[in-house]
């Protein structure tokens, strides 16, 4: 069997690595870091061991991929990770500074209450939306372009117009500023009328439940690399992948037709077949080094898929020497009043009783900061501006000053108020370098933007041996996601051996049916299809009327 070299041991490394050595295939993974797992891994601090994560993260209904994967990783001898490791769903609400929590209680009917929506002002909404979800290339090529949350803006008040952007960020796990009507519809698509539903079987939290369209999105109960990486690391090299940590790729040379080796520093490495399941910042940069690869099919677009600067989101943890309760389960924080955009989850209320959560800390909230170009309400600059001190102040205000999270958390606790428990610390992970120069990461993240959609390349390149992996490749998912990595790793493997078994996202009929209608309309320059039926609807109305 040929042998397989993948660079970058993140969730698309990895599970191009679990499709081809189940094959027979010789598989060899390199790593900068120390440790697998990319964005989603965690850490420990070492004064207190209190874990850390590069950001929290949730798996929606439509992880299709990321569930059947779960499924075929041992998590211990009691099960697999899907079984043992993951929550049940949490509940999403909306929590501005001065009036109630609103959460996804009633299905569609919460939506106008949940972003202060009068009837009018859903309709419109709905409508856009439905231009999205109906739309195949007039979607790709035109509403990639267009920000999402400027397109919603005309047809909603201020305040439901601020509310409903401020889900971009936890939501779709991007800034808001950057994210495309394309991506957005997408996603609310996928996340409301996924299929099929996935089964759950019975644990200690209650009896079988299924897990679908609708539904909240599911975390780890525990830290992400102690509940994912390290038992699929385990299984792994257990399985013959050889693992090579501290490991950064320089440079591919190639002959003109095929990538004969790669370097890692001085270190000449050979294979038969290569994968790139690295960020593309700093793939563009070792294709630079190699004007003639850097030429070919898909590997060209790789400079304009990172004319955008990286996505600061900012991920922190509070600490609170008292337990703070919450009066339902699993409560997850959208802070929808907040300049940074923040999201927050206490983790003990879905991680194993057994988790230590560091010396002395009774409760862990995790959160992140979503955006970071809009200016803090204390020293008035942006996250990409703030020192590292300046940026833990502005969350402390941001979410001390969350008038709907104080009053859950005053109806949990007997009437103590967030202000009421003692806070032990503010932790920021530790890869973030705050300086006057700005903000700055250790590895730069991409996302999907406005300015990236047409740049996306697929997995397979014109250079005979050379594959591409990463959620920034070609996928259903769409979005930078958790089940796009999965996917993209799956679809690269597939690409080399197609006995590869990749799941597709689920499209009903109808939407189907109307993209096709609307892909003719867009040939010929005409109005979107809902447009379409829309106005001729009307017009056979008058038509009747007169």
């Amino acid at each position: 069997m040929p042998s397989i070299v993948i660079f970058g041991a993140g969730i698309a490394g990895l599970s191009a690595a679990h499709e081809l050595v189940q094959l027979g295939y010789a598989v060899s993974v390199y790593e900068v870091n120390a440790q697998p797992g990319g964005f989603f891994r965690s850490s420990r601090l070492k004064q207190d061991n209190m874990p850390t994560e590069y950001s929290w993260h949730g798996m929606g209904p439509w992880y299709h991929n990321t569930f059947d994967l779960l499924q075929k990783i041992p998590f211990s001898e009691k099960g697999n990770v899907y079984d043992l490791a993951l929550s049940r769903s949490i509940a999403f609400g909306i929590f501005p500074d001065t009036a109630k929590a609103q959460f996804y209680d009633e299905g569609l009917k919460s939506i106008p209450k949940m972003f202060g929506m009068d009837k009018w002002e859903f309709s419109k909404a709905t409508y856009v939306m439905l231009k999205s979800w109906t739309s195949n290339k007039r979607s790709k090529i035109e509403y990639a372009k267009l920000n999402a949350a400027q397109t919603w803006k005309p047809f909603l008040k201020e305040k439901s117009y601020k509310t409903w952007r401020s889900c971009f960020g936890p939501w779709i796990g991007s800034d808001w500023s950057k994210v495309s009507l394309h991506i957005a519809g997408d996603f609310f698509r996928k996340q409301l009328i996924s299929q099929p539903s996935h089964y759950h079987k019975a644990d200690q939290d209650g009896p079988a439940w299924t897990h679908g369209a609708e539904n909240g999105w599911l975390l780890f109960k525990g830290p992400s690399s102690e509940y994912w990486f390290n038992p699929w690391l385990k299984y792994l090299q257990e399985k013959g992948v050889r693992f090579h940590w501290g490991e950064a790729l320089t440079k591919l040379e190639f002959d003109g037709t095929r990538i004969v080796s790669a370097y890692c520093g001085r270190q000449k490495i050979q294979g038969d077949i290569y994968i790139l399941a690295i960020n593309p910042y700093i793939t563009a940069e070792i294709l630079s080094k190699t004007p003639a690869l850097e030429q070919q099919k898909e590997l060209n677009l790789f400079k304009y898929l990172t004319q955008d600067e990286p996505h600061h989101q900012v991920s922190f943890r509070l600490a609170f020497a008292e337990e703070i309760k919450f009066p339902r389960q699993r409560t997850a924080v959208v802070v929808s009043d907040s300049e940074f955009n923040l999201t927050l989850f206490a983790v003990e209320q879905v991680w194993d009783k057994d988790v230590d959560l560091g010396k002395n800390i009774k409760s862990l909230w995790t959160g992140t900061s979503c955006i970071s170009s809009v200016p803090g309400r204390i020293y008035h600059k942006p996250v990409n501006n703030c020192t590292k001190e300046e940026f833990i102040e502005e969350v402390k205000a941001q979410i001390l000053s969350c008038g709907a999270l104080d009053d859950l958390i005053k109806e949990a606790n007997h009437g103590k108020g967030l202000k009421d428990f003692p806070m032990m610390k503010v932790e920021v992970w530790h890869e973030w370098e705050f300086s006057s120069h700005g903000i700055k990461p250790l590895q730069p993240k991409w996302v999907t933007t406005t300015n990236t959609q047409a740049y996306i390349p697929a997995q397979r390149t014109s250079v005979a041996n050379l594959f591409l992996a990463g959620a920034h490749t070609q996928t259903q998912a769409q979005v930078w996601s958790i089940e796009g990595a999965v996917e993209s790793g799956r679809r690269a493997a597939k690409a080399i051996d197609d006995r590869v078994e990749v799941l597709n996202q689920y499209r009903p009929f109808w939407i189907k049916s109307l993209s096709r209608l609307d892909d003719s309309l867009y040939v010929m320059k005409a109005p979107q299809i809902i447009d379409t039926l829309f106005w001729s609807l009307s017009l056979a109305a008058v038509g009747l009327s007169v």
